[in-house]
């Protein structure tokens, strides 16, 4: 009887662990935080978000906000707003950051203090949707300033990122400022998962 019971307790603890390795976050490389890569796994298929790389610039009990980082809008900034003085045109291209709020602007970008009005994202790399901010930002960037403006943010409820990522729509990576300001945006996504692109096609 004693071997019985120790038999099918030992079944209960192999049942027990398995779920709770199948509920764990084994999706997830990294813990969701701010200053993490969302990505997009190739099962999600919102035209929002299918192929997008995100930086989380807030993650907490309010729930999470982002940044698309790889998807250039091809508009340039001084076309839309052609009356911020000291600005070369084509010198900022507009981002598209997510679907919430296109019509407002918000910037990643890097310093070697905290300026007033922004808030650390990770190392040296601050987030801002504060127009006082990002005119002076852009009118006085010196070559040593990285910045990227972006159109809209991307936002999740309370536990909504949580629930995606447990039906297999994101992954997540630890994020790097080489990848934020890349030359190639498009290539972010295909990289991540070895997709082959039309540049590595032979």
């Amino acid at each position: 009887m004693k071997y019985s019971i120790a038999v099918l307790m030992a079944i209960l603890c192999m049942i027990v662990n398995s779920l709770a390795a199948g509920s764990n976050d084994d999706r997830v490389a990294v813990p969701l935080k701010q200053g993490v890569f969302l990505v997009a796994t190739p099962e999600l298929e919102d035209p929002n978000f299918i192929h997008t790389v995100i930086l989380l610039v807030s993650y907490g009990k309010e729930g999470a906000l982002g940044l698309v980082i790889n998807r250039p809008s091809g508009i340039d900034l001084k076309k839309i707003f052609p009356y911020i003085e000291g600005i070369e045109e084509g010198a900022f291209p507009i981002y598209l950051g997510g679907p919430v709020e296109r019509a407002n602007m918000s910037m990643l970008f890097t310093s070697d203090a905290l300026p007033k009005g922004a808030q650390k994202v990770f190392d040296n790399l601050y987030f801002t949707y504060d127009k006082a901010v990002i005119v002076p930002v852009l009118q006085h960037r010196n070559l040593d300033i990285r910045v990227r403006v972006y159109a809209g943010v991307a936002g999740w409820a309370h536990g909504q990122l949580e629930q995606e990522i447990m039906h297999g729509m994101w992954t997540t990576l630890k994020a790097n400022q080489e990848t934020v300001f890349t030359e190639n945006p498009f290539k972010i996504w295909p990289s991540i998962f070895r997709i082959p692109t039309e540049d590595n096609l032979v």
